[in-house]
């Protein structure tokens, strides 16, 4: 098929024979459609040209929106671009409104969400057409929030959405799973069971556009110069090289076929003085000084973030002082953690960690330097669904022979690990789920963990990247958090908070040191009870 449009003016617009063809001819009884794959086959192009190909823009009522993530992205190419063609079908652009009008009436909008939460300001309308360019850099909940927008009153025009996206960036695995992995060559007509809706991949090469290929020949040479995995990515349209988002179950708005729980960013509530606390620090000043709140729920593995502390080029006799007020206005915490690389000397008498001690009043304790076992950890925190049942050792009892042989070689505690395995398996308490919950006010943080992607050369791991230092400072806290609980640390904190609690309501002094001596005599523990008992009567 030969897409041709002739407007007012002596203008022929056509398809690229094959792939872009094909895309602008897909029934609109297919709801969504994703042309993805290398870069060049004309995608963007096809998106921005749909809805004058299919002769949209000459009905009234029609509202069209085409999306890019940021505001820099959609002036820099789709809106230059619309600049070429739409006037010469009939289109004014209004500059305040980012909107094509065309002579029928008809509207063009052209938007963007760079911040998650940014895509609910498009809630109030309704569009027959909706296109998302680059739809990887997109979050999945974006995507499945717009389809609800995508609607039409009239049997003249249909509500279809379509994208278009090179393999990559953050929102890769949810593309892939979504189009990609149902019918890996694409091609297909596909019925989706949970909406009850068709879909369709038709993937994209550079072969399909000829014209490009013809008047920029060295264009392949330069995508050859990338990087392996994004050298597959843009030349060849390779899905399965190129790994995305890491933490795919993080929810910072709650899908509506999900579980309640499949939730992490909550409204803060007042959280009680005696709780535990962690202070997490990754320092920096060109880069962004990040510090976190991490108070621990007694008698549960739950963890909120209820507070943090960002800012950028400010000295340490600013920032430390800044934290040591919020916390004489709330509590001091417990544990301080600060990035290993505050240890280091750098020429001045004193180092980070040294001189944060000076003003805060605390010398924290180094972050692990453990990169992969924190971002698992961190999955295990985020983590909203139960775990299943362990059959392995159901309906069994241990072997006396083999507790102790573990005993002997391993120790009490794996022969602990060994028994309890027999132990009747209780179901996970879904409201305990995820154990990481975080106060919507901690904005960077929850801007920081969906932009988390996997490094290319070392796929376990989170690729650094510019806003990165919330993510650190989590993984710094957690990774102390999980130290407490194993260690039964936190259950010590708790009955040592709540002795402070009571001697500040009551002042029976020596009713708090009878509580804190019967606390060291019950745990072994000496190291965390010396340093509570240092704490507490400096009070």
């Amino acid at each position: 098929m030969n897409t041709q449009v002739t407007p007012q003016v002596e203008f022929t617009w056509k398809a690229n024979p094959g792939k872009q063809e094909l895309f602008l001819s897909v029934p609109d009884s297919v709801f969504e459609v994703f042309y993805g794959g290398s870069a060049g086959p004309g995608k963007s192009e096809a998106l921005l040209m749909l809805p004058i190909a299919r002769r949209f823009y000459e009905a009234p009522t029609f509202h069209g929106l085409i999306l890019r993530r940021t505001f820099r992205q959609l002036e820099g190419s789709l809106i230059l671009r619309a600049h070429q063609y739409y006037p010469l079908f009939g289109g004014k652009y209004n500059e305040q409104k980012k909107r094509y009008t065309f002579t029928s009436g008809a509207i063009i909008d052209f938007g963007h969400a760079e911040h998650e939460h940014d895509i609910t300001s498009y809630d109030t309308a309704e569009y027959q057409y909706i296109a998302f360019d680059e739809l990887t850099h997109f979050t999945e909940y974006q995507y499945r929030y717009m389809i609800s927008r995508c609607r039409t009153r009239t049997t003249t025009l249909p509500s279809i959405i379509r994208s278009a996206s090179n393999p990559g960036n953050i929102g890769h695995s949810w593309v892939r799973k979504r189009f990609v992995e149902p019918a890996r060559e694409g091609m297909k007509i596909i019925l989706d069971p949970a909406t009850n809706t068709k879909k369709m991949f038709i993937p994209a090469f550079l072969s399909d556009n000829p014209i490009l290929l013809r008047s920029d020949p060295e264009y392949v040479k330069r995508l050859e110069l990338l990087p392996e995995a994004e050298k597959r990515a843009k030349l060849f349209g390779d899905w399965w090289t190129f790994s995305g988002q890491v933490f795919e179950e993080f929810r910072a708005d709650r899908f509506p076929d999900e579980p309640d729980n499949a939730l992490h960013v909550i409204k803060p509530f007042d959280i009680p003085r005696w709780w535990p606390q962690v202070l997490s620090i990754d320092w920096g000043y060109s880069a962004m000084l990040c510090a976190g709140f991490y108070d621990l729920k007694p008698g549960s593995k739950e963890v909120f973030k209820s507070r943090e502390y960002t800012s950028k080029r400010e000295n340490i006799s600013t920032w430390a002082s800044n934290l040591a007020r919020i916390c004489d206005n709330t509590k001091r915490p417990d544990f301080v953690v600060m990035d290993k690389s505050a240890w280091a000397h750098r020429g001045e008498p004193k180092t980070i960690a040294e001189q944060f001690r000076d003003i805060f009043g605390v010398m924290p304790l180094p972050s692990d330097s453990d990169r992969i076992g924190g971002k698992m950890l961190m999955h295990e925190y985020l983590r909203w669904k139960q775990k299943p049942f362990s059959t392995m050792n159901r309906g069994r009892i241990p072997d006396t022979t083999t507790a102790e042989y573990i005993y002997r070689t391993r120790g009490i505690d794996a022969q602990r690990d060994y028994i309890n395995s027999f132990a009747d398996e209780e179901l996970e308490d879904s409201n305990s789920l995820p154990k990481l919950k975080i106060f919507n006010t901690c904005v960077e943080t929850i801007k920081a963990i969906p932009l988390c992607v996997y490094d290319e050369k070392n796929v376990e791991d989170v690729a650094e990247f510019e806003g990165d230092d919330p993510y650190d400072e989590t993984r710094y806290a957690l990774k102390q958090i999980h130290r407490l609980i194993e260690t039964k640390e936190d259950k010590i904190l708790l009955e040592s908070a709540k002795a402070k609690d009571s001697l500040e309501m009551s002042g029976d002094m020596t009713s708090y040191y009878m509580k804190m001596r019967r606390l060291e005599l019950s745990n072994n523990s000496s190291f965390g009870v010396r340093r509570r008992r240092r704490y507490h009567v400096s009070l």
